[in-house]
């Protein structure tokens, strides 16, 4: 059982820039760590969201599914998420979710805040990527072929974590979300969002555990992906 608000991160955001998504842990063993977070699977065939302790992988063609437990997860953040901080609101758009943590939790520029909003959503945009055309392509290619979607007066959750900004790289410096909905048919990477009222829930992490992988493609990686590549990706 992972330790409540710690953070475990398996692999890191530029190794998937660099292609290296074929090995990694498995879903079960990801869970090990966290009820709370978000990754991707093997192949970046998808988006991955984990919501109270079950995760969900979202394809491109639109489909939800609960994945086996073996499945490999190339990339994971996970914690055992305990709010510390709970508020009832309208957010206008993700920029104002950034202020909102700078009003509510001062003093954690340098950490990393894991994330829940629940209610309705006025809209909220998000993406599916594709899976590897070959064994290798990097994410910026494979984000070529993602599926943007616009959803509208929808009900569901945004989960996922701001991470500071000597992570980027590491992880997605600023906000890392990703939406599934109450019904679990719609979800996706959060590009933008307009909510009607929503239950805010965060908590500061500054106890973090990171796993690299173990593989000759991770080794041989440059891991040097610049920050306007990775915006392009993720939004």
């Amino acid at each position: 059982m992972g330790s409540v608000n710690k953070l475990y991160q398996f692999s890191i955001l530029n190794a998937l820039m660099d292609g290296v998504a074929d090995e990694g842990i498995s879903i079960s063993t990801l869970l090990e760590s966290g009820d709370h977070g978000l990754g991707t699977v093997k192949h970046l065939d998808g988006e991955l969201v984990v919501l109270d302790g079950v995760a969900y992988q979202m394809r491109e063609d639109g489909s939800i599914a609960v994945p086996e437990p073996e499945m490999v997860v190339p990339f994971g953040m996970v914690t055992r998420f305990q709010p510390s901080h709970v508020t009832d609101g309208v957010l206008d758009s993700k920029d104002a979710l950034d202020c909102h943590i700078a009003e509510h939790l001062p003093g954690t520029k340098n950490l990393f805040v894991a994330i829940r909003i629940e209610g309705q959503f006025e809209h909220i945009t998000v993406r599916t990527v594709g899976k590897q055309a070959y064994s290798g392509e990097g994410l910026v290619d494979v984000a070529k072929r993602q599926v943007v979607k616009t959803l509208s007066n929808t009900s569901g959750t945004l989960i996922g974590f701001w991470s500071p900004a000597f992570s980027h790289g590491l992880s997605v410096a600023g906000h890392h979300l990703h939406y599934i909905d109450h019904g679990k048919r719609h979800g996706g990477h959060m590009l933008d969002f307009k909510t009607g009222e929503v239950r805010i829930s965060m908590t500061p992490i500054s106890r973090v555990e990171m796993e690299l992988p173990q593989n000759n493609a991770f080794n041989c990686a440059s891991l040097r992906a610049d920050a306007g590549k990775i915006r392009e990706v993720e939004g």
